[in-house]
This record gives C-alpha cells, sequence and structure tokens, in this order.
C-alpha cells in the first residue's frame, strides 16, 4: 500500500470465505490507513454471479468459543491469540459491502473473495502547510484516541491484566534474499555438462538465496524470466520476496552420482527443450512400466531400442518423454537410473496422476498404505477382544454351573438328612401310639 500511487488500485483477493482472512483483514487496513478506500464492485465482471461483503461475523478461538466482540474475551489464554483487529469494529464505516463474495453453488466455481482498494487523491492547496494545521510525517494511521477499541486502552476495559501480558508478534521468516548467479560458475558447469543442455539456456536468469560458490549453500537453483530478473536486482534493498521462480535443480550429493543437482519433476518440462543426450522418447508400455511401483524396472525389461541407450548411462537423474498422442497430453518424467535399473523419480501423487492419465488405475500410495495397516490392526484388536470376551463368559457360565452342581448336592444331602429325621420322629410317635 505504501508503494502505491495517487488514484491507483489494489485488487485483494483470496481462495477463502472466511471473514477473518477477507472482511476482517481488509477493515484493518483500512482502519489503519484513512488515505485509502473500497471502490464499489457493482461494475465489474457483471455476469460473474457475486455476493456483497458481510459486516457481521463472529470470532472462534481453536477450542470453539464464539465471541462477537472483543471485549467479551476473558481468558488470558485467549487473549494470546484473539486481537481486536478480527472483530468487526466500525465496519459500516467503511463499505464493506463493496467486497465481492463469490460462492459455489451460485455458478458452479470456487469460493473466492474480491475487493477494489483505491488510495486518494489528496486535495491541493495554495498552501501546503496552512497555520494551524498539523503536518503529517508519514503515511501511518491516525493515532488512536481514548476509548478507541484498537489502542491499548482497550485492553483496560477487559477483566484481566491483559496489559502485563506478552504479545506475540509475527515478524515473518527470515529468507535470504535472492541472487542471481554467475552463468560461467563451476556448479553450472557440471550441471550442462551431465543434462547436456545447449548454449541457449538462459543461465543468466538462474538464481539461488547465496552468493557463496559453495555448492551446498545453493540448495535450490529456480530459475525467472527476464523481467523478473530485472526487477529483482533493481529492488533488492526495497523489496523482500518469500518465494518466486520455478525451480529447476537441487543440491542432492550422491556417492554414485556424478552431477550433485537433481533435475526436479516441477522443472522437467521447461528444462527438457534444452536437454540432449539425457532426454529419452519412451514408448507408451515402457512408460506404463516405469510409472509402476517404486521397486524400480529391470533394465533387460524395456524395448530393445530404449535398453540400447540406457544400459551404459551413469547412475544420475534422465528424462522420459513421452509424445502426446490424441487426447493424451505429452508426459515428461524425471527417471532414476541407476546400473540395471530405472524408476520414476517423482511423487507418488504425480505418479498416480499420469497413470490416470493414461488410463491406468493408481497405485495405494504409502498414505493409504499406512491407513489400510492401521484400519487391519483395529479390525485384529477387536477381534481379540471380541474373543476375549466371549472366552471369559464361556468361564464364566461354566464356574457358574459348576457351582450349581455344588450346591444342588449339598441340598440333596441336607433333604435326605431332614428326612431321617422325620422318619425317627414318625417312629417314635408310632411306639408311643402302640404302648
Amino acid at each position: 500500500m505504501d508503494m502505491l500511487a495517487e488514484g491507483g488500485r489494489i485488487v485483494y483477493s483470496t481462495c477463502s470465505l472466511n471473514p477473518l482472512e477477507n472482511e476482517a483483514t481488509v477493515l484493518s487496513a483500512l482502519r489503519d490507513r484513512p488515505d485509502f478506500r473500497l471502490v464499489p464492485s457493482e461494475g465489474f465482471l457483471p455476469e460473474l454471479k457475486r455476493r456483497p461483503g458481510i459486516t457481521t461475523w463472529k470470532v472462534m478461538h481453536n477450542n470453539g468459543t464464539w465471541y462477537e466482540k472483543f471485549e467479551d474475551v476473558k481468558d488470558p489464554k485467549h487473549l494470546k491469540s484473539i486481537s481486536p483487529t478480527l472483530f468487526p469494529i466500525d465496519a459500516e464505516k467503511h463499505n464493506l459491502e463493496r467486497c465481492m463474495r463469490v460462492y459455489p453453488h451460485d455458478q458452479n466455481t470456487g469460493g473466492f473473495f474480491i475487493c477494489v482498494i483505491e488510495r486518494k487523491e489528496t486535495e491541493k492547496t495554495s498552501d501546503p502547510n496552512p497555520e494551524g494545521a498539523e503536518v503529517a510525517t508519514d503515511n501511518k494511521a491516525e493515532v488512536s484516541k481514548p476509548g478507541d477499541p484498537f489502542s491499548d486502552n482497550i485492553h483496560k476495559n477487559t477483566n484481566v491484566l491483559v496489559d502485563k501480558m506478552t504479545w506475540k508478534t509475527y515478524h515473518g521468516y527470515r529468507e535470504d534474499p535472492y541472487f542471481f548467479q554467475d552463468p560461467g560458475s563451476e556448479c553450472f558447469k557440471t550441471v550442462k555438462e551431465w543434462y547436456q543442455l545447449s548454449e541457449t539456456f538462459p543461465f543468466a536468469n538462474i538464481f539461488a538465496r547465496s552468493k557463496s560458490a559453495d555448492d551446498q549453500k545453493q540448495r535450490n537453483l529456480s530459475i525467472a524470466c527476464s523481467r523478473l530478473r530485472d526487477i529483482i536486482q533493481q529492488n533488492e534493498n526495497k523489496i523482500k520476496i518469500i518465494n518466486c521462480g520455478l525451480r529447476l535443480f537441487t543440491y542432492c550429493k550422491e556417492a554414485f552420482s556424478k552431477c550433485p543437482y537433481r533435475l526436479l519433476q516441477e522443472g522437467a518440462h521447461f528444462t527438457s527443450t534444452y536437454m540432449g543426450a539425457k532426454l529419452f522418447e519412451v514408448s507408451l508400455e515402457d512408460m506404463i512400466k516405469v510409472l509402476g511401483p517404486d521397486t524400480g524396472v529391470a533394465k533387460h525389461t524395456l524395448k530393445p531400442d530404449l535398453l540400447e541407450k540406457v544400459k551404459d548411462l551413469p547412475t544420475g537423474i534422465v528424462v522420459f518423454y513421452l509424445p502426446p498422442s490424441g487426447i493424451v497430453p505429452a508426459i515428461y518424467s524425471c527417471v532414476y537410473c541407476t546400473d540395471g535399473s530405472v524408476k520414476a523419480y517423482i511423487t507418488e501423487d504425480e505418479k498416480n496422476h499420469f497413470r490416470l492419465i493414461l488410463g491406468q488405475e493408481p497405485l495405494m500410495t504409502k498414505r493409504e498404505l499406512k491407513k489400510l495397516d492401521a484400519m487391519e490392526t483395529h479390525r485384529k484388536k477387536k477381534i481379540e477382544t471380541a474373543a476375549r470376551i466371549a472366552l471369559e463368559k464361556l468361564e464364566e457360565e461354566k464356574d457358574s454351573k459348576t457351582s450349581g452342581d455344588d450346591h444342588s448336592v449339598v441340598a440333596e444331602e441336607a433333604t435326605e438328612g431332614k428326612e431321617d429325621e422325620v422318619s425317627k420322629e414318625v417312629g417314635a410317635e408310632a411306639m408311643e401310639a402302640e404302648r
């Protein structure tokens, strides 16, 4: 926003529908910068179905507690992660309804938030500093006034001593700046020799995060277009760049590989246009074999023409290229070649993507295999638990039956004893009657 000229515009857009990432962020920026405003969006893209920005929302803590306003946040632990800028304070003053919300079910799209922010043009006066007027020293926001919910006084309105707490401040990543490398450096000579890159390869556009000639410090080599290169070089001390360009090579020192820089799959399509002997056109059958399980493919199982090309290759990365055919696009795959085998050196998701394009069933990923193992372990535990419970129940029934048999024996003995006593009494009475 500081770099924007008067009358200039910024388009702020996210692929989220979370108001904390959208309206709350825009509202915080507009509060800090009164010299900016939201531009009405009704005239933009008239055929795009959109809804206006919202002006009310709640804020939820990680534990599921919802808050309608910042004053309701009493828990000191919650105050560490919830700030006043997350709430819709004075939202109606900044025309948040001028923002655009795109919902997937309205027009079969993704979910998006879009707004246009414009820097106001200052009114020019004959006297740049009229008497009694305050002189603005910078483009920062106005000083918070007493009672302003965004000032430090907001913490005094709570029932806890928030002012004694230490707020966690995010300062961003400490990234080293990008430096474009010398086209004649030693690492480029190694890369050029191994991958047989042509003289037209734009080495001048390769950059890393280190000026050092040490290979290990130049872990990733990326490429940018000439215009982006000029922007970076002319603004080294003005713009902090977190990420840019296309990654082509990464440092991966191996004992058996002659080139310490491994070609990345994301840069294979670009680099292949400049490659020579390390680019191999393969048949559909061989490409499907290489995209199989991670065990690798023995070289002698490849077709004779491809086998002849790769049988004597030293250990390292090459590229297999499948030409386009019908609706199937061209496929470039990084392949790790050893003395006796080759295998696709790409992620499981990339491999399954290519397999689906070629009409093959996707392979089980390690995540899915791990999930299946967990499910199988859980199933076995359930079976073991059920068996244990059944055995315990059988033991209880057996014990109860044994106990019942013992009680019946005692009862029979008691009955017999009682019958004997009764018979004796009857006999005595009979003898007495006879007398």
